[in-house]
């Protein structure tokens, strides 16, 4: 089996583990992806992960958990905040290419890269933001109200002092960590929901979704 093929049945084999499917269509979007982030990270540091089979595991299937933790509605709007080269928001997007997303970004390369992969691939519904969360907030897009926001890189406790704003009435906050946080450290008007635990394939460690909404 050639390379790409090796890899999109890695690919496909590790999203069953976890209870997602990926179509044929979007397992190729997944390899230009994987392609695309190793050329530019040799010039920029996108990510420190350079393995194929740990940004498959790493970065795309950990990603795509979130449609086990949580039922996205068809259609809903997504915040993605501090998204690096693109995680969880772009594999999410690829899944699930009803969701309305928008990345946001700082770093100045890594949202180059952002708007090159969204072109490349033709993800419809896209927008991405080079800036900070506070940054974004000043700027009239800050008036849309989102269903979800996700994070992989953010502390939890500037999640729930940053963002409740950005999201519709209960709309829900899901944070990516290594293991669950105490359930007692967020503030008033947070509401945990709950706990999504699970292994990465491959024996790449265990990684749990915390959810919280936020209702006035």
């Amino acid at each position: 089996m050639e390379q790409r093929g090796v890899l999109g049945h890695l690919l496909q084999e590790s999203s069953k583990i976890i209870g997602v499917t990926i179509e044929p269509d979007q397992t190729r979007l997944f390899l230009v992806y994987l392609e695309q982030l190793k050329t530019w990270n040799q010039s920029f540091n996108l990510t420190a992960i350079t393995k194929d089979e740990e940004i498959i595991v790493k970065h795309f299937i950990d990603s795509l958990a979130a449609l086990q933790a949580v039922n996205m509605e068809p259609g809903s709007r997504v915040l993605d905040i501090g998204t690096g080269a693109g995680f969880p928001g772009i594999p999410l997007k690829i899944v699930r290419p009803d969701l309305c997303m928008t990345l946001i970004e700082p770093a100045h390369k890594k949202s180059a890269f952002l708007h090159f992969i969204v072109g490349l691939l033709r993800l419809k519904n896209v927008d991405v933001f080079q800036g900070t969360v506070e940054l974004f907030r000043s700027t009239q897009r800050s008036a849309i109200l989102y269903d979800y926001l996700t994070t992989r890189a953010l502390n939890p406790s500037f999640i729930f002092q940053k963002t409740h704003d950005l999201l519709c009435e209960c709309g829900k906050a899901i944070i990516y960590s290594a293991k669950p946080f105490d359930k007692n450290s967020f503030p008033e008007g947070w509401n945990f929901v709950s706990d999504y635990t699970f292994q990465l394939p491959h024996a790449h460690g265990s990684r749990t979704i915390s959810v919280f909404s936020h209702c006035s």
